[in-house]
Protein backbone atom coordinates (compact mmCIF):
# COMPACT_ATOMS: atom_id res chain seq x y z
CA UNK A 1 0.00 0.00 0.00
CA UNK A 2 2.78 2.33 0.85
CA UNK A 3 4.35 1.69 -2.26
CA UNK A 4 1.39 2.50 -4.23
CA UNK A 5 0.75 6.19 -2.37
CA UNK A 6 4.35 6.85 -2.98
CA UNK A 7 4.00 5.99 -6.25
CA UNK A 8 0.62 8.45 -6.82
CA UNK A 9 1.97 11.25 -4.81
CA UNK A 10 5.06 10.81 -7.46
CA UNK A 11 3.04 11.00 -10.12
CA UNK A 12 0.56 14.04 -9.08
CA UNK A 13 4.02 16.03 -8.36
CA UNK A 14 5.00 15.45 -11.82
CA UNK A 15 1.09 16.55 -13.20
CA UNK A 16 1.04 19.38 -11.57
CA UNK A 17 3.65 20.68 -13.96
CA UNK A 18 1.81 19.43 -16.96
CA UNK A 19 -1.26 21.21 -15.87
CA UNK A 20 0.02 24.04 -15.03
CA UNK A 21 2.26 24.17 -18.60
CA UNK A 22 -0.71 23.64 -20.38
CA UNK A 23 -2.87 26.12 -18.65
CA UNK A 24 0.02 28.82 -19.33
CA UNK A 25 0.23 27.83 -23.24
CA UNK A 26 -3.96 28.19 -23.64
CA UNK A 27 -4.14 31.21 -21.66
CA UNK A 28 -1.58 32.50 -23.69
CA UNK A 29 -3.44 31.60 -26.85
CA UNK A 30 -6.44 33.01 -25.81
CA UNK A 31 -4.67 36.45 -24.90
CA UNK A 32 -3.09 36.66 -27.99
CA UNK A 33 -6.44 36.19 -30.25
CA UNK A 34 -8.48 38.21 -27.93
CA UNK A 35 -7.48 39.47 -25.21
CA UNK A 36 -10.50 42.44 -24.71
CA UNK A 37 -12.91 39.68 -25.08
CA UNK A 38 -14.55 38.45 -21.48
CA UNK A 39 -14.41 34.64 -21.70
CA UNK A 40 -10.54 35.28 -22.10
CA UNK A 41 -10.04 36.58 -18.86
CA UNK A 42 -12.61 34.46 -17.34
CA UNK A 43 -10.61 31.62 -18.62
CA UNK A 44 -7.01 33.22 -17.44
CA UNK A 45 -8.89 33.43 -14.08
CA UNK A 46 -10.54 30.69 -13.96
CA UNK A 47 -7.75 28.53 -15.27
CA UNK A 48 -5.00 30.01 -12.76
CA UNK A 49 -7.33 29.22 -9.89
CA UNK A 50 -7.64 25.75 -10.87
CA UNK A 51 -3.96 25.29 -10.71
CA UNK A 52 -3.68 27.11 -7.34
CA UNK A 53 -6.08 24.70 -5.93
CA UNK A 54 -4.24 21.55 -8.09
CA UNK A 55 -0.69 22.33 -6.30
CA UNK A 56 -2.71 22.73 -3.16
CA UNK A 57 -4.17 19.90 -3.20
CA UNK A 58 -0.92 18.12 -3.94
CA UNK A 59 1.04 19.99 -0.80
CA UNK A 60 -1.74 18.63 1.22
CA UNK A 61 -1.67 14.97 0.16
CA UNK A 62 1.75 15.00 0.47
CA UNK A 63 2.06 16.46 3.46
CA UNK A 64 -1.07 14.22 5.24
CA UNK A 65 0.66 10.90 3.97
CA UNK A 66 4.21 11.70 4.24
CA UNK A 67 4.31 13.00 7.94
CA UNK A 68 5.62 11.14 10.72
CA UNK A 69 3.65 9.98 13.78
CA UNK A 70 4.37 12.21 16.78
CA UNK A 71 6.00 10.35 20.06
CA UNK A 72 2.78 10.96 22.05
CA UNK A 73 1.40 7.99 19.27
CA UNK A 74 3.90 6.02 19.16
CA UNK A 75 4.53 5.52 22.55
CA UNK A 76 1.01 4.95 23.37
CA UNK A 77 0.02 7.83 25.80
CA UNK A 78 -2.28 10.75 25.53
CA UNK A 79 -1.84 14.20 26.68
CA UNK A 80 -4.15 17.07 26.51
Amino acid sequence: MEGALAWLLSLMHRARFVFTGLYLVVAAGFLYADPRAGWTWFIVIAGGLLCLLFWGLVAFWSYVFTRRPSADRRDGTEHG
